[in-house]
């Protein structure tokens, strides 16, 4: 072997240690991933009628019964992982009556909605569905309950509901 093949052959074990050096540096968690965060969407609904399907920036969330929510989970939605003035999401969803005897039809809705600031990353994103047609987002670690919750309770049916 050659003085220049056994000096290449040193380079490229050197340059081979750097990189694997590098690669344990970057798996030490010292740089932060700078994509998306992901969450599930999760969907209560404090109103008295059905939501048939919704979707929150064209991701499916599911299916809310009236006076419902918060127990299933659809997979999923990507979000920035530093919250920003003017964060916002489409909320496109569909109703109809909960009551057997109720008005016919299926109703579109759609809104542009803000995005609640949050300070660190959650699991969830929270979808409520209030009366009037209006909608809150909630990106969170837990339920509606939960401990230190900004947004609605989950919902209770009212005592005289009786569906």
């Amino acid at each position: 072997m050659s003085g220049f093949e056994f000096g290449g052959y040193r380079r490229l074990r050197r340059y081979s240690a750097l990189i694997v050096v590098a690669l344990l540096v970057g798996c030490n968690g010292e740089e932060p991933d700078k994509g998306p965060a992901s969450a599930s969407i999760s969907g209560y609904n404090h109103t008295e009628d059905y939501i048939h399907r919704f979707f929150i920036d064209g991701s499916w969330g599911g299916n809310v019964f009236a006076y419902s929510g918060g127990g299933g989970f659809v997979c999923c939605i990507n979000y920035p992982r530093e919250w920003r003035p003017g964060l916002t999401a489409t909320v496109r969803w569909s109703t109809s009556s909960s009551i057997p005897d109720g008005p016919p039809g299926v109703t579109w809705h759609e809104l542009v909605v803000p995005i609640e600031y949050y300070d660190k990353l959650g699991s969830r994103l929270n979808v409520h569905f209030l009366p009037g047609h209006t909608v809150r987002l909630l990106i969170w670690n837990g339920s509606a309950d939960s401990k230190g919750y900004r947004g609605p309770a989950a919902p209770i049916k009212p005592a005289d509901w009786p569906y």
